[in-house]
């Protein structure tokens, strides 16, 4: 096997963890019933709107995105693109039902808000760790990624952008928001650039990137 090869195939293991890391975090932000990031939002609308799983709708949408960006804009998918848009549903429908025995308190506005604070950590942390990989992105990076490209903005204003999009979207498609959501949509971006900065280097050194 050749060292090109190797150095693509420990890319693409250190990008796998991000997905159940991730995924841990949707979980636990939902589970605070304080409203989700606006892309979880919008497939909780197509959830309810389908009676299907979170996992399944998130499977379908971000499925379809691949496909769909595979054509349009290729040079942002890549292995970390399939993972997560193949990868996190299994893994919300996998991790829900184990949150919900673990963390069986009574809610509350301080276990709601651990919820919204573990959930928001490990969202933003997976998302700052693989992004600097660049082995292709997750649906709302390549969004976000495609506005700041067409744009010329940074990732954190372009993910505000887009998270403000699928807010609309989810909000047509009655999906649940609350201050959760509102966290996200001003949060997330900005936490994430500035994330970036000190997670590349751990990044790049699983990796094996040369910075």
């Amino acid at each position: 096997m050749s060292n090109k090869v190797l150095r693509y195939v420990r890319k693409c293991l250190a990008v796998l963890p991000a997905v159940p890391i991730c995924a841990l975090g949707v979980v636990l932000f939902v589970k605070a019933n304080w409203g989700s990031d606006p892309l979880t939002m919008f497939e909780l609308g197509l959830s309810n709107t389908f009676n299907i799983t979170l996992g399944v709708a998130s499977l379908i949408f971000e499925g379809s995105m691949f496909v769909l960006f595979f054509f349009l804009n290729r040079k942002l998918v890549n292995f970390g693109t399939f993972a997560f848009c193949f990868g996190i549903g299994p893994c919300i429908d996998f991790f829900t039902p184990i949150v919900d025995r673990l963390f069986n308190f009574q809610p509350s506005i301080a276990v709601n808000s651990l919820y919204i604070l573990l959930g928001s950590i490990l969202i933003c942390v997976a998302l700052a760790y693989y992004i600097p990989m660049d082995l292709g992105y997750q649906t709302s990076d390549i969004f976000a990624l495609s506005v700041g490209e067409w744009f010329h903005l940074s990732y954190g204003v372009s993910l505000t952008i887009v998270y403000l999009i699928l807010f609309i979207a989810g909000f047509i498609l009655s999906g649940p928001w609350g201050i959760g959501t509102i966290i996200s949509i001003v949060a997330f971006g900005p936490i994430i650039d500035r994330l970036m900065k000190v997670t590349s280097g751990f990044s790049y050194k699983l990796a094996g990137i040369t910075a």
